[in-house]
């Protein structure tokens, strides 16, 4: 519909723009807020994985060191009794040792 006058051709031009502008900075500011989003996700992503990295997540670990298990474990010290019945019985003392064996005084 044209306008009847020069002025309201204007009022009609300077509303239509003051929309256009309206709706262009809705699209801005939507756009700008995502940025900004995005950003703030990229600089959280970055700084969980250096504290990851300094906390050694990342790091390889070392297989451990398997020690071969026995169901019997033997002490050097220890004796065992024979099972065939005789009452020998050998212990560690060194003492019991020299007992056994025969003095000079017994050789003689």
């Amino acid at each position: 519909m044209p306008a009847k006058s020069k002025h309201m051709e204007q009022r009609k031009q300077r509303i239509a723009n003051a929309k256009k502008n309206a709706r262009l900075a809705g699209k801005l500011r939507r756009r700008r807020q995502l940025q900004a989003l995005g950003g703030l996700l990229a600089v959280a992503a970055v700084l969980t994985l250096v504290y990851l990295w300094q906390d050694g997540f990342f790091k390889d670990e070392e297989p451990a060191a398997e020690e071969p298990t026995s169901e019997i474990t033997e002490d050097p010290l220890a004796t065992e009794v024979p099972t065939d019945g005789t009452e020998e019985t050998a212990t560690a003392d060194p003492t019991a040792e020299s007992s056994e064996t025969p003095t000079d005084t017994e050789t003689e």
